[in-house]
């Protein structure tokens, strides 16, 4: 499928827009056929010690590994006909993080840009939230799971500040990593967007309305997707568990949201219940998240 005919499925209806994806597509296309030697993060598949995998999905897979000494996560991207579709993701997901600064933001160490390896490097976080909630044994006290909250508000208030935002839509536990002192770092921007033109997408159970209606969105649907991931942080369940795809969109759409536990403290509870309100004007801003979050660390 050509590139034009995915950007006709988004339903993108600015010009400027349709010529800027093009452009940056072709641009991509011509720094891998050449080895991307222009590229000042350009990284030597050949410098790089692949181990074992850790994760991955879609066009991709998550590595554990070396560059030059250093422990580094690699995410390898495999179609044998480097589509259009293959080549947006590698592009969307390099070009976003490449270009981000923050210590809540997964630090980007450099791209493979040279055919058949398609990579991209970046620092190794020991954990995923994922695991911390599920597998680790870890007694996440109220303190603690705050503090990893305002960890992941701080990394958004920088993400929605950008000029265009960058909404990421994929909130969830498995795109969070957690290092040995407790420190959180959002990952996996292969959804992220800065532009309002992108058809939504995401994580079913995390999905506001909006996307699950395929109507405009904004940076609200983070806020949301953040809403239910902290009541599961709290809960230690995952939302809807169990419940067909089919029966959460109906649900969510008729205003139901997973339980909030009862042993849930109500400073706590009143936080969810804002960011998951089903209008998307209604829902806070990370910035206020961030204050309400603080207020909450006095009293857990």
């Amino acid at each position: 499928m050509s590139l034009n005919a995915s950007l006709g499925g988004l339903k993108i209806k600015d010009p400027e827009e349709i010529e800027r994806l093009i452009k940056e597509n072709n641009e991509l296309k011509s720094q891998i056929a050449g080895g991307g030697a222009s590229s000042s993060y350009q990284i030597p598949y050949d410098d790089l010690e692949v181990q074992d995998q850790i994760g991955g999905g879609g066009f991709s897979l998550v590595y554990r590994g070396f560059w030059k000494g250093t422990p580094v996560a690699i995410k390898k991207w495999f179609d044998p006909n480097h589509s259009d579709a293959m080549v947006q993701e590698f592009r969307e997901e390099v070009m976003t993080l490449a270009d981000l600064r923050h210590p809540n933001v997964l630090q980007f160490l450099g791209a493979c840009m040279k055919p058949p390896h398609l990579a991209m490097v970046t620092e190794h976080m020991p954990f995923s939230l994922h695991h911390v909630l599920y597998q680790a044994g870890v007694d996440l006290d109220r303190k603690k799971l705050v503090g990893l909250a305002q960890d992941i508000a701080r990394a958004f208030i920088y993400l929605h500040s950008r000029k265009p935002a960058i909404v990421h839509r994929d909130i969830k536990p498995g795109n969070f990593l957690v290092d040995r002192a407790w420190k959180v770092k959002v990952c996996d921007f292969g959804l992220a967007s800065n532009s309002k033109a992108q058809a939504g997408a995401g994580t079913p159970q995390y999905m506001a309305p909006e996307l699950w209606e395929n109507k405009h969105y904004n940076e609200k649907v983070d806020v949301y997707a953040f809403g239910v991931m902290l009541n599961e942080m709290i809960a230690k369940e995952p939302p809807f568990s169990g419940v067909p795809l089919l029966e959460v969109r109906q649900g969510v759409l008729d205003g139901k949201r997973p339980d909030i536990p009862l042993s849930c403290p109500k400073v706590l509870s009143d936080i969810i219940k804002k960011c998951w309100d089903a209008s998307s004007d209604a829902r806070p801003s990370f910035v206020q998240i961030l204050d309400m979050l603080k207020t909450a660390a006095a009293s857990v």
